[in-house]
């Protein structure tokens, strides 16, 4: 008999799974496409990593470990102030156009790479990022 190989789960891997399967049951996501939940529950496990964009690594110049930090370089906004009419630095978030921010190139591997290159973010919350971009990317 062939050995059996068991892919290696995360606990984020199971959950997202979990809160995509209930997703498809109702025909929707419940949870909130606002940055104080994304942050928390999506970017700062996913990207704000010891190896990747920590306080202690920050590639690219980048620390997303911070909700207002992260929410400043993406967005190129202040939480709380007014939106801008210039471009956000490294066009990253365009608020209310997806299609314009090169977060959701990065995030579906789109563009050269896959952000984050070690486990892509589950379908469902690349569509939670989407969806808060399209919302008009809020601080909330």
């Amino acid at each position: 008999m062939a050995d059996h190989v068991v892919p290696r789960t995360t606990t984020r891997t199971v959950l997202a799974a979990l809160a995509f399967t209930a997703g498809a049951c109702d025909g929707a996501d419940d949870r909130p496409a606002a940055w104080s939940y994304l942050h928390p529950a999506i970017v700062a496990p996913a990207c704000a990593t010891a190896g990747c964009h920590s306080s202690h690594a920050a590639l690219a110049g980048l620390d997303l470990s911070s909700q207002t930090g992260a929410y400043t370089f993406l967005t190129g906004r202040i939480c709380g102030a007014p939106p801008s009419a210039s471009d956000p630095p490294g066009n990253f978030v365009f608020a209310g156009s997806p299609e314009r921010s090169r977060l959701m190139s990065l995030l579906r591997g789109e563009d050269v790479r896959v952000m984050p290159p070690d486990q892509p973010l589950p379908d469902v919350e690349i569509a939670l990022v989407e969806r808060w971009i399209l919302e008009g990317a809020s601080c909330d």
